[in-house]
């Protein structure tokens, strides 16, 4: 699996390189001038959501628009700008399983939805069925689970800082599984994972460090992170 896992993962980031690279130069161009959405689908043909292209552009004017000193795929030459998309995609299309994992699979690969809110079954890798994407036996155990992604010492008052987390409890009414709101592993197209992490990807995104913070699923389900 890891080897046809590498193959895949080479021939999505040389169709990348080869779809960005070979496009016309034009002036001004940049972001979503270079990458439009034929080519998106073309690299990227089985993705689910949150990754759309329309969230991908949105991502991008929203950064740019917040950061006018420090653009994305905006600056340099236009060449430097297709290396630039290129090498993001290449990078991204790997993590986040070709986009179509918004969420890390041991973690919360087996979830469901009760009442709009995401719960996860934790697995160990022998007991999950990579085919079917359930887990046969949940890591929670005595009615709580530890997040292996917190680092309770970090805070959002301590330097460095972190988001609040700690041991998480079971839903009451679903055996083996925990909110996904309260759990810090691997989420969206660069994975984002550990506390101290989400804390810093939400002042960066959002402005604000109690987002995603608060809920760290909003990755995992709003297009436009």
């Amino acid at each position: 699996k890891y080897i046809e896992s590498k193959r895949t993962t080479m021939k999505y980031t040389t169709l990348s390189l080869i779809s960005v690279l070979s496009l016309p130069i034009m002036t001004s161009a940049g972001g979503c001038t270079l990458l439009t959405e034929t080519i998106f689908n073309t690299i990227a043909p089985s993705a689910a959501a949150p990754y759309t292209y329309n969230g991908f552009c949105t991502a991008i004017s929203a950064w740019n628009a917040a950061n006018p000193t420090n653009q994305i795929f905006e600056e340099g030459t236009e060449m430097q700008q297709k290396h630039e998309i290129a090498a993001f995609l290449g990078n991204t299309l790997h993590e986040s399983g070709e986009f179509q994992a918004a969420r890390e699979y041991m973690q919360c690969g087996d979830n469901i939805v009760v009442g709009g809110q995401v719960l996860c079954k934790p697995c160990a890798s022998a007991n999950f069925d990579w085919t079917s994407k359930t887990c046969s036996i949940s890591l929670v155990t005595g009615g709580s689970y530890t997040d292996p992604y917190c680092n309770s010492a970090l805070t959002p008052s301590t330097d460095p800082d972190g988001c609040a987390c700690g041991p998480v409890a079971e839903d009451g009414s679903n055996s083996g599984y925990v909110p996904a709101s309260e759990l810090f592993f691997g989420r969206g197209a660069i994975q984002t994972s550990w506390n101290y992490n989400y804390i810093d990807v939400s002042l960066a995104l959002t402005g604000s460090a109690d987002t995603f913070c608060t809920d760290p699923d909003l990755i995992a389900t709003n297009e436009s992170y």
